[in-house]
This record gives structure tokens, C-alpha cells and sequence, in this order.
């Protein structure tokens, strides 16, 4: 008895320092699992926040493209009222310049598909409807464009 007196002590301790070191172990395993599945997380939303970022920009640039865009269809609007005004435009400028595209190729009984010039041609004939303007009424309508576009850069300011 004595022999089994003296062996208790060693094996409670040791079945007690099992018992502790698989709780223990237990305890780090979670925790890094736990680090690891934190991690991961951490990793999918900056990936997300990167994305909306990206796509926010793509955006910006695109409202700033179609500000810019609209300014330079204002300039060009006003430019041929001001031609208009004066009375230096001939019928059929004025005619391509209040005549869309669509009702152009309707009235004239033309198709862009298999004839794809026929837009080209459209294009350069309006585009060469336009007159010399004095000085004043270009330097204001020059002025204007470009005061649309510092408006269009501070709305949609470049990131």
C-alpha cells in the first residue's frame, strides 16, 4: 500500500496536468481559429471597401465625362442660336441643326446598317454649319463654356 500511497500523488498530478494541458490546448486552438476566421473578415471587407471605391470612382469620372459632355453641347447649342440670331445659317443648316439623327435617316429614306457613312456624312455636314461670330458674343460664349466646365470639375472633382 505503501508503493501505491507514494504513486497517487505523481499520477493525480499527472492526470491533472493532462486534463489542464488538453483544456489548454483546446483554449488556443480556438482562439487561433478564432484569430484566423477574424482575419479572414478583416481581408473580405477591405477587399469590399476597395471595390465600392473603385466602382465610386469609375462613377465620378463618368458623371464628370457626361458634365463635361453637356458643356460642350450647351457650347455648341449656344453658338449656333447666336448664328441663328444673326440670320448667317442657310435652311438646311438649320434644318440638320433641329433634326435629329433617327429623323434625318426617316425623312431622307436612308439606314446606317450596310451604309454606315451615311452618319459620317451627317455628322461633317451639320458640324460645318456654323458662322463667325464678333468678337463679343464669342468671347461670351467661349466664356460660358468654359465656366460650365470649372462647375462641372468642382461638382465632380477628380479623386
Amino acid at each position: 500500500m505503501n508503493i501505491l500511497s507514494k504513486l497517487s500523488l505523481p499520477a493525480t498530478i499527472l492526470i491533472a496536468s493532462i486534463i489542464l494541458g488538453g483544456f489548454f490546448y483546446a483554449t488556443e486552438l480556438n482562439k487561433q481559429r478564432s484569430i484566423e476566421s477574424q482575419q479572414q473578415i478583416e481581408i473580405e471587407t477591405r477587399k469590399q471597401k476597395e471595390l465600392k471605391e473603385q466602382e465610386d470612382k469609375a462613377e465620378a469620372e463618368r458623371l464628370l465625362d457626361t458634365c463635361l459632355y453637356d458643356a460642350e453641347v450647351n457650347y455648341s447649342n449656344r453658338w449656333y442660336r447666336e448664328c441663328k440670331s444673326r440670320g448667317e445659317l442657310t435652311q438646311r443648316c438649320i434644318y440638320l441643326q433641329e433634326t435629329t439623327l433617327a429623323d434625318y435617316l426617316e425623312e431622307n429614306n436612308l439606314s446606317l446598317e450596310g451604309n454606315p457613312e451615311v452618319f459620317d456624312e451627317y455628322i461633317k455636314e451639320k458640324d460645318g454649319c456654323s458662322c463667325r461670330l464678333p468678337l463679343d458674343s464669342a468671347d461670351r460664349i467661349n466664356q460660358s463654356r468654359e465656366d460650365d466646365k470649372v462647375l462641372c470639375f468642382r461638382k465632380y472633382p477628380k479623386k
